[in-house]
C-alpha cells in the first residue's frame, strides 16, 4: 500500500516552491498546517513522539547548508568507495528492524528537502569542476529511494539531470518494486537502479511493509527492459540458523532474474549499529532475535560481529557471487583493508582506487 500522511506541516519559507504547492495540491484531503520552523510542530514538544506516530506526519521544510555530501560512513579506518549522498529526504515508511534511522534521526516525521533544485544545483557544481573524475551519487542513505516518489516526484528530475553529466552515475536504491515513474526516461545508461536483497525469512521477519524478493527481482528485470543497468546490495548481512542456505538460494535467485552483464556492482555488508539501536528496536518489534548473537564494539564506536564471524558471511557469500559471475564488480562496504586482503582477490588502494574499479568494472 502506497504512503499517505495523516497530516502535512509546511515550512513558510518554502510553501511558493513547485515542489510544495504540487504536493498539497496532491493531498488537498489532508490536514496542513504552515509553521516558520519545526519548533512550532506539537509533535516534537518536550512530551515526545514515538518514532511509529512520527513517520505519519510529513514535514516540508528546506535544508539549510550543502545537501550534496560524502557518504556519512566515510571513514579513514575502512576502506570506502568515495560515494556521495543528495539529502532530499529523511525518515521512511518501511519498517526495518535493523535500520540505524530509528537510532539516528532526530525528528520521527518523514521530511522532505523541498529547495530540490539549490540542492542539485550545488551536487551539479561539484561534479562538473571535476570532470576528470567519477561520481557515485545516492539518494538512498536516509530513505528508500522510491517509497515515497508517489508524494515527493523528484526522481525524474533527478534522472534527466543526470542523464546530462558524463562523470556521474545516480543510484537509486530501495526495497520496494516501485518503478513505474522510471519508465519511460531519457536516462542515458547514467542512473542505475539498486535493491537491498535478503533471504526470504529475514525479509519476512526484519524488513517489514517492504516488497517481497522475487517482486523486487521482477521490479529489477523491468528496468533492465527500459536500459538501465541495476545493482544489488547485500547489507546487512544477518547471521542465523540457516544464512547459507539462505544466502545461497537468494543468491541463485538473483542470477536467475537478471544476467552478470545487466549488474552494475554488487555491495556485502554484516549488521553493524551504534549501541542505542539495540535498545529502540527490541522495543519496537520484541520479536526480533537479530541482536542475539555476538557483537564487540567496533573502533567506529558500532557494534559488530565477532570478526570470525563477519568473515565467514563475507567470504562464504562473496565466493557464491564470484562463482556465478565473476566479472560483476563486488565490494566490501566499511570493511578495513585487512578483511579485504583475506577475502576479496582485488583490493583497492584507497577510495579512489575502489570509485575507478567501480566505474570501470570488474
Amino acid at each position: 500500500m502506497l504512503y499517505k500522511p495523516e497530516r502535512i506541516y509546511v515550512e513558510s519559507q518554502v510553501s511558493a516552491l513547485r515542489f510544495c504547492r504540487r504536493i498539497l495540491q496532491q493531498y488537498a484531503d489532508v490536514e496542513q498546517i504552515v509553521v516558520d520552523s519545526s519548533d512550532a510542530i506539537p509533535e516534537l514538544s518536550d512530551t515526545g513522539c514515538s518514532i511509529t506516530q512520527g513517520k505519519k506526519i510529513l514535514f516540508l521544510k528546506k535544508y539549510q547548508g550543502s545537501g550534496f555530501k560524502l557518504c556519512p560512513g566515510f571513514s579513514e579506518e575502512v576502506l570506502c568507495c568515495n560515494y556521495y549522498v543528495l539529502d532530499l529526504i529523511e525518515n521512511c515508511p518501511l519498517e526495518c528492524t535493523y535500520c540505524i534511522l530509528q537510532a539516528f534521526l532526530n525528528k520521527p516525521l518523514i521530511v522532505f528537502h523541498l529547495n530540490v533544485e539549490e540542492i542539485v544545483e550545488q551536487a551539479v557544481s561539484v561534479i562538473k569542476k571535476a570532470a576528470q573524475r567519477p561520481f557515485r551519487v545516492g539518494t538512498g542513505e536516509h530513505s528508500d529511494s522510491l517509497a515515497l516518489d508517489h508524494i515527493f516526484q523528484v526522481n525524474p528530475y533527478l534522472i534527466e539531470t543526470f542523464s546530462a553529466l558524463p562523470n556521474a552515475t545516480l543510484e537509486l536504491k530501495t526495497k520496494t518494486d516501485l518503478v513505474d515513474p522510471l519508465v519511460g526516461l531519457e536516462h542515458k545508461g547514467r542512473t542505475v537502479v539498486a535493491w537491498s536483497l535478503n533471504p526470504h525469512e529475514i525479509i519476512r521477519e526484519n524488513e517489514f511493509k517492504t516488497t517481497p524478493l522475487e517482486k523486487r527481482l521482477h521490479a529489477a528485470t523491468r528496468m533492465i527492459s527500459e536500459g538501465y543497468k541495476v545493482a544489488f546490495h547485500f547489507d546487512p548481512l544477518i547471521y542465523y540458523p540457516h544464512w547459507r542456505s539462505g544466502y545461497a538460494r537468494t543468491i541463485e535467485l538473483m542470477f536467475d532474474y537478471v544476467a552478470p552483464r545487466h549488474i552494475a556492482w554488487i555491495s556485502l555488508g554484516t549488521l553493524r549499529y551504534i549501541p542505542i539501536l539495540k535498545q529502540i528496536a527490541e522495543e519496537r518489534f520484541p520479536n526480533i532475535s537479530i541482536f542475539c548473537n555476538e557483537f564487540i564494539p567496533a573502533q567506529d564506536g558500532k557494534m559488530r560481529y565477532l570478526k570470525k564471524i563477519r568473515m565467514e558471511l563475507l567470504g562464504t557469500i562473496s565466493g557464491l557471487i564470484r562463482k556465478a559471475g565473476p566479472e560483476v564488480p563486488l565490494y566490501l562496504c566499511m570493511e578495513k583493508h585487512t578483511v579485504w586482503e583475506d577475502i576479496m582477490p582485488i583490493h583497492p588502494r584507497d577510495a579512489e582506487a575502489l570509485e575507478m574499479y567501480l566505474k570501470c568494472g570488474g
